[in-house]
């Protein structure tokens, strides 16, 4: 995967990477911009939630929701689900160990997740014959653009962050491509990390294909060899081990294969995961539009504010990061001077896509973000082809330059209209910051409650911006939240949807209990009443108690 080298000496490892320090601090000014705001939505804290009970061996109960037999002692996740990990509660316990369970601890944590992905596309592109100034321009504009920081802001940041392991991987790809003495160890080290990323999210499997043209194009005189590529599929045996590990505790828990597959059928049955197969044109129309609204930002600002809206000069901006890549590509190709690079990450973008259209309309903008990345990546190596031909216009500088500073243009002004409404709204409905004001709430009670959660949405923030101080369980169980009430402590119950009054009045006649001593609505800042926190006061003199 390498390019040509470029004019002149290389400079120092060490000197290498300063222009990457810029590339730091760009991207830290676009996180520091509202860094509590929005509100912590419950998918954007998954499975980061967990973390507070490796932290603290003294939380409060709380439910987990993970396949059953994978929380080991109750307190150490494996799989969340039947196509992706607990990495990221792993990797960001450092971060929330030394910035806190709370919103800016989070931001910044997930910050270093995308901090994490800038330096591997660093890295990648480096070694793949772009100057470090051109590495840098191209990871600046990316760290700038909306699209990628508001991913680490929702739930997309669960499916970009393994993109740190994919480029890795990649890297670990180059390096054995100019290697002789260490070249198996590089390939291991590629398919570990590869395995790492389909851990992390299971969209990463979509991109094999050309992960294995890569290992071709990259080592072209014999290939990877046999020893090669064993080497890359054991290391990608051991980098994803953790899904037949979580596999098999379902079996163990669920009393068997028989009992497991019985489980996985009806999980499949409830995601409807193959379900909507249109005709062809209508998956090429849904993915049209997905891409669009992962390049556009249009999908995280739909989350975030509740209505459409994309960034400015959007359609120029996806010409920029998607045709001009291509048509780079091809130029090279027709040249016959394509670089294994350049072909790599046009691959990859073809391989996902391709893939992607099995599961019909299914995937959504969040699955797509991990395309946003690739494209910074495969339009950088596009204009280092451009600006390296023979008779590249107005010389090698302004060639390549030029698109990636109207990018950077582009994305400042998406930055700036983003915070703006970020600031004036706090987001909407799930991504409200009245999330963080119930948080902050609970946990400063002179009497914390038990709280139940009935309605999906508002758990798993609790648990972790209460850092577990807060017991919860999103069950209905009347006969504990009695117990509980009799004993003296307080419980609450969260109501989101339905007639609220109703269903807390439902919830009182179930517990046998007095009328809650306060029902606190919690409203965005627009007014919307978005859901209600019901206190009952528990005393040892209750109704029916003793």
């Amino acid at each position: 995967m390498s390019a040509a080298a470029p004019r002149g000496a290389a400079p120092a490892p060490g000197r290498r990477w300063l222009p990457f320090l810029l590339v730091a601090a760009v991207y830290a000014v676009a996180v520091a911009q509202n860094i509590t705001l929005p509100g912590v939505y419950m998918d954007a804290v998954n499975p980061d939630y967990l973390a507070v009970r490796l932290l603290s061996r003294h939380t409060e109960p709380i439910a987990a929701w993970l396949l059953p037999g994978n929380y080991l002692a109750g307190r150490a996740p494996v799989l969340i689900s039947f196509y992706h990990g607990s990495q990221q509660a792993w990797l960001g316990l450092p971060g929330f160990f030394l910035f806190g369970t709370t919103v800016t601890g989070l931001r910044i944590t997930h910050a270093l997740f995308g901090l994490g992905v800038l330096a591997a596309l660093f890295a990648v592109l480096g070694r793949a014959g772009l100057r470090p100034w051109q590495s840098a321009v191209a990871c600046a504009a990316l760290a700038l653009d909306p699209s990628f920081t508001y991913a680490f802001r929702t739930q997309s940041y669960i499916t970009v962050a393994p993109m740190a392991w994919l480029l890795l991987s990649l890297y670990c790809i180059q390096r054995a491509g100019a290697a002789d003495a260490h070249r198996t160890r590089w390939l291991a080290g590629s398919g570990a990390l590869y395995g790492l990323a389909v851990v992390g999210y299971f969209v990463y499997a979509f991109f094999l294909p050309a992960l294995l043209l890569a290992l071709h194009w990259s080592l072209p005189r014999a290939g990877p060899g046999r020893g090669g590529w064993l080497a890359w599929c054991a290391g990608a045996a051991i980098g994803g081990a953790f899904y037949p590990i979580g596999y098999a505790l379902v079996a163990l828990q669920m009393g068997g294969v028989g009992g497991a597959w019985a489980y996985f059928q009806q999980t499949q049955r409830a995601l409807h995961a193959f379900s909507e197969q249109p005709a062809l044109a209508e998956r090429l129309a849904h993915v049209a539009a997905t891409i669009a609204s992962a390049f556009q930002n249009s999908f995280h600002h739909t989350l975030i504010f509740g209505e459409h809206g994309v960034v400015p000069g959007a359609s120029f901006k996806m010409a920029l990061l998607l045709a001009l890549p291509g048509l780079a590509w091809l130029r090279a190709e027709w040249r016959r001077d394509a670089t294994p690079a350049l072909r790599t990450f046009v691959a990859l973008a073809i391989s996902f896509i391709a893939v992607a259209m099995l599961f019909g309309t299914r995937l959504s903008g969040h699955h797509y973000m991990v395309l946003v990345p690739l494209a910074y990546g495969a339009l950088a190596l596009g204009l280092g082809s451009l600006a390296a031909a023979p008779r590249a216009w107005q010389g090698t500088t302004a060639t390549f330059a030029l698109p990636l500073a109207v990018l950077v243009a582009l994305n400042v002004g998406g930055q700036v209209r983003e915070a703006q409404r970020l600031a004036a709204t706090g987001g909407t409905g799930f991504y409200s910051d009245a999330i963080n004001r119930l948080a902050a709430d609970l946990d400063a009670a002179p009497r914390r409650p038990f709280v139940y959660f009935p309605d999906w949405g508002l758990s798993m923030p609790v648990a972790f911006l209460t850092g577990g101080r807060v017991g919860m369980d999103s069950l209905e169980d009347f006969a504990a939240g009695r117990k509980m009430l009799c004993d003296g402590r307080d419980v609450a119950v969260a109501i989101v949807t339905g007639d609220r009054a109703a269903r807390v009045a439902a919830w009182q006649k179930g517990f046998g209990w007095d009328a809650p001593a306060a029902v606190v609505p919690y409203a965005q800042r627009d007014g919307k009443e978005l859901f209600v926190l019901a206190t009952f006061r528990g005393r040892r003199d209750g109704p029916g108690c003793g």
